[in-house]
């Protein structure tokens, strides 16, 4: 998407009054600062990633309890619905069985004042105290009865454990994680982007990914979300999804944990556009044009490079097109204070 300019804050004043002022300006050397262009064509970043389960649950008890079976380890697969530990049920059984008692007592005496309501030998009164004590007792039975269920944590998918965080007979309290379960089935790339290198998440690019269990083989792979900030200074978290038909854990033994190489290149689409400084683009006022300067090493002075804005790259840098070269130096400090031909001291 082509940018206004008059939307970024970075258009400078370019436009010196004509005759003999004009030359006498010209005659003044400034200081200014320059740097190479980057084509995007050159632009390849290599990352270490970590293969990760897109689908995982850290599985916990609902009710506290001593453990009284451990049935897995780290590491073991895992089939959905078979009982991962259990915690002592005792407690839970006999409020079950109090429960149960109360709500057989209940269901009786609701259907016995049914029978005499309807011979009108009690009041509609009685009768309605009696189905709201069926209804309560009905709640707190079957409330025991998922209590009691809840006493042995199940496998909601298959998977295979990951880690394990408790041991057998040790006390656990609710929402506290007994394993990470992991499905290896679905499985996603995360590697750290370099905040430096945060314009390569606004650019159409090529993602690529080696295991390094399978060297020398490369898969297609795609953005599957990004965080646009870096949470602790480190960088900026990306995740990828593997996009190539080719992949199948049948054929690649693929597992969580496993590291593996990734490749970011610009899509050919960009290859001829350049990423330069904001700092470096003005516009000219007599033509209205956008335009960076060009520094010319030879004859030490500048000429002005007509220039076509992409979209900015994150919030120092901004994607252009122009007839330039991988080895041309343009002007990014001092840019408001020369003129087209003008000598220039390079500060840096």
């Amino acid at each position: 998407m082509k940018l206004k300019l008059s939307t970024i804050v970075l258009i400078t004043f370019f436009g010196i009054s004509c005759g003999g002022k004009k030359e006498n300006y010209q005659n003044i050397v400034r200081p200014v600062r320059v740097v190479n262009v980057e084509s995007l064509e050159a632009v390849k970043k290599i990352y270490t990633g970590v293969v990760q389960a897109e689908e995982y649950s850290k599985l916990a008890f609902k009710v506290s309890g001593p453990l009284i079976s451990m049935n897995v380890d780290a590491g073991q697969k895992v089939e959905k619905g078979m009982v991962i530990a259990a915690v002592d049920p005792i407690d839970y059984n006999l409020q079950y069985e109090a429960n149960k008692a109360a709500y057989i007592t209940a269901k009786s005496q609701m259907e016995r004042n049914k029978n005499l309501l309807a011979m009108q030998a009690i009041s509609r009164q009685d009768y309605e105290i009696a189905e709201a004590d069926f209804i309560k007792a009905k709640a707190a039975y079957e409330t025991s009865q998922n209590t009691l269920e809840d006493t042995r944590l199940k496998a909601p998918f298959n998977g295979f454990v990951e880690e394990k965080y408790v041991e057998n007979y040790q006390k656990v309290q609710p929402g506290e994680s007994i394993i990470k379960l992991v499905n290896p089935d679905k499985l996603e790339v995360a590697f750290i982007l370099p905040e430096t290198d945060v314009r390569l998440t606004r650019v159409p690019m090529k993602v690529e990914v080696e295991f390094d269990t399978y060297r020398g083989t490369w898969f297609t792979a795609a953005v599957k979300e990004f965080v646009d900030a870096s949470p602790d200074g480190s960088g900026i978290p990306v995740k990828l999804k593997i996009t190539d038909p080719r992949f199948s854990r049948d054929i690649y033994n693929i597992y969580p944990g496993f590291s593996c190489q990734v490749v970011l290149s610009i899509d050919h689409d960009v290859a001829d556009n350049y990423v330069v400084p904001l700092s470096a683009v003005f516009k000219d006022l007599k033509t209205n044009e956008i335009s960076v300067w060009l520094y010319e090493p030879a004859t030490g002075t500048v000429k002005r490079q007509k220039v076509e804005t992409e979209q900015l790259l994150g919030t120092d840098n901004v994607m252009i097109k122009a007839e330039l070269k991988d080895d041309d130096r343009i002007v990014v400090a001092g840019v408001s204070y020369i003129t087209e031909g003008q000598k220039v001291n390079v500060l840096n």
